[in-house]
C-alpha cells in the first residue's frame, strides 16, 4: 500500500483529496515500515487503521471511477482492494497493534536510551516475559513467578489455556469479530494461539532470565538492594574475570555504598555515592568504583551503536570523505565534548553561558524588586509611626509615646538591613551587566570578523 503512493505524486494528492472530504485533520501519509525499527510497526499500522476508511472509499471507489485503464489487470490494485474489504486483515492488524502497545513498545523505546540500563535488563526482561505469558494462560497458573522460575512453566498445557473469551486479543480486535463468520473467528483464534505459542518459545529459548550475573547486576539500582548485597557484589566481581584481585573482592564485604541520596540516573546515583571520601579526603569506595564503572558501561542493546554510526555518517558526508582517521577521531571527540557541556544538547552550548548571565541577571533584578517593595513598606510604617509619635506627643499619652517610638525603631532597623542587601545586589547587578556586555561584545566581534573575513574571500 505504501509502494502504491511512494512514486506518483498524483495518487498522493488523490488520496489527500479523499481524507479531506473525511476529516482535514487527519494525517494525509502513509508510513513505511522497516524490520530493523521495530518501535516503528505500532505507529505504521496505526496510520493504516485511522486511513482506513478513506482508503476503502480511494481503492474502492475514487479508483474505480476515475482511473479505470490504470487498475486494470493490476496485481498490486488486486491485492489491496483484496486487503481492504477483509475484515480477517482488519482484525490481525487490530492484534498486531495491541501486541506493540502493550507488550513491545514500551520495552523497545526503553532500551533506546543512552542511559545505563544493564541494571534493569534482567528485571524488565522478566516482566516482558510473564507479560506475554498472562495474555494466555491463567493468571493463577503464572501467579507471582519471576525470572527463572518463569521459564519453567508449560506454557502449553492445554487446561492452563484461556479460552477464546478470555484470552487478550485488545478491544479493537473484539469489535471487529462481529463481522467474521464462526470458521473466520475459530482460525483466529487458532492463529492468535499460535502467534503467543511461538513468541514465547522464542523467548524461552533465547531470555537469559536463570542468567546469574544479570540478576546480581539488579542491585546497582537503590531500590533492588537486599540482604545478600554483599555476596551479590562479590559474585559480580567473580563473573568478571581480571578486573579486581582477591584482596580487592575481599574488600567489597565493606563496601556497601549504601547512602541514602535522591535518585536522579544510575550514573548519577553511583558518581555520587563513590564521590564520597574519608576524613582524610581519600576514596570511601575505591573497590566498589572500580566494580561499579566496569559493570555500568556494558551496553544493554545497540541503540548507541546505530545512534553512533548516525552521527559519524552526518559527519563525513560525500564531500567530507577524504578526511583522515585523526581527523575524523577528532570531530567526534569535539561533538561529544560540546554535546556534554551543553546538557546533552551539542546546540546548547554556544549560548550557554550568555543565557547563564541572563538568568542570574534577572534573578537579581527580583531579589532587587523585592527589596525596594519591602523598603517601601517599611518605609511606610516609619512615616505611620511618626505620625502616631505626633499625635502622642500632643495627647501626652506616654503608653502610645512608647508604642510609636518602638514602631519606628523597628523600621529604621529594618530598613538599614534593607538598604545594606540593596546596595549588595546592585553592586552584583553592575558586574554581571559588565560582564553580560563584554561576553556580547565578544560575540559582536567574533560575528563582525567573520562577515569580514567571508567579504575578503568573496573579493
Amino acid at each position: 500500500m505504501y509502494s502504491w503512493f511512494k512514486q506518483s505524486p498524483a495518487r498522493k494528492q488523490d488520496l489527500i483529496d479523499v481524507i479531506d472530504d473525511f476529516n482535514c485533520i487527519m494525517e494525509k501519509s502513509m508510513l513505511y515500515f522497516t524490520n530493523t525499527r521495530w518501535v516503528l510497526l505500532g505507529k505504521v499500522i496505526t496510520r493504516i487503521l485511522t486511513l482506513w476508511e478513506p482508503l476503502h472509499e480511494c481503492f474502492l471507489t475514487f479508483l474505480p471511477d476515475n482511473q479505470k485503464v490504470q487498475i486494470r489487470n493490476n496485481e498490486r490494485y488486486d491485492r489491496i482492494k483484496l486487503t481492504l474489504t477483509s475484515y480477517v486483515i482488519k482484525i490481525r492488524l487490530h492484534f498486531i497493534l495491541f501486541l506493540c502497545e502493550t507488550i513491545f513498545d514500551r520495552f523497545l523505546t526503553l532500551f533506546q536510551q543512552e542511559a545505563p540500563l544493564i541494571h534493569l535488563l534482567h528485571y524488565e526482561l522478566s516482566s516482558l516475559y510473564r507479560m506475554i505469558l498472562l495474555k494466555f494462560l491463567a493468571h493463577d497458573y503464572v501467579g507471582d513467578k519471576a525470572g527463572g522460575d518463569l521459564l519453567d512453566i508449560d506454557f502449553k498445557l492445554n487446561e492452563k489455556q484461556l479460552n477464546n473469551k478470555h484470552i487478550r486479543i485488545g478491544e479493537g480486535s473484539r469489535k471487529v469479530l462481529t463481522h467474521l463468520t464462526q470458521k473466520e473467528r475459530d482460525t483466529f483464534f487458532e492463529d492468535v494461539k499460535k502467534i503467543y505459542h511461538a513468541t514465547t518459545e522464542y523467548f524461552k529459548k533465547n531470555l537469559p532470565l536463570k542468567n546469574s550475573f544479570l540478576r546480581d547486576v539488579q542491585i546497582l539500582h537503590p531500590s533492588f538492594k537486599s540482604t545478600q548485597y554483599s555476596d551479590e557484589l562479590e559474585r559480580i566481581a567473580r563473573a568478571v574475570p581480571g578486573l579486581l584481585t582477591d584482596r580487592e573482592i575481599d574488600c567489597l564485604q565493606g563496601d556497601s555504598g549504601s547512602e541514602c541520596i535522591t535518585y536522579h540516573r544510575i550514573d548519577y546515583y553511583w558518581n555520587t555515592i563513590l564521590g564520597i571520601t574519608t576524613a582524610d579526603g581519600r576514596p570511601k569506595y575505591p573497590t566498589l568504583g572500580k566494580l561499579i564503572k566496569n559493570i555500568l558501561i556494558i551496553p544493554h542493546g545497540k541503540a548507541d551503536i546505530e545512534r553512533g554510526f548516525s552521527i559519524n555518517e552526518n559527519m563525513v558526508p560525500q564531500n567530507r570523505s577524504l578526511l583522515s582517521d585523526t581527523s575524523i577521531n577528532g570531530l567526534r571527540s569535539t561533538y561529544d565534548g560540546v554535546k556534554f557541556t551543553g546538557n546533552g544538547s551539542s546546540h546548547k552550548a554556544l549560548y550557554e553561558s550568555r543565557t547563564e548571565i541572563l538568568k542570574e541577571e534577572e534573578e537579581l533584578l527580583i531579589k532587587q524588586s523585592d527589596l525596594q517593595r519591602e523598603l517601601n513598606q517599611t518605609t511606610s510604617i516609619i512615616t505611620d509611626g511618626s505620625k502616631r509619635l505626633q499625635l502622642a506627643l500632643k495627647n501626652k499619652n506616654s503608653l502610645d509615646i512608647d508604642r510609636a517610638t518602638i514602631l519606628i525603631d523597628g523600621g529604621d532597623t529594618k530598613s538599614k538591613t534593607i538598604i545594606e542587601q540593596l546596595s549588595k545586589i546592585t553592586e552584583e547587578l553592575i558586574k554581571i551587566q559588565k560582564k553580560r556586555k563584554d561576553t556580547f561584545g565578544q560575540q559582536q566581534q567574533k560575528r563582525q570578523k567573520t562577515t569580514t573575513d567571508s567579504s575578503i574571500n568573496i573579493n
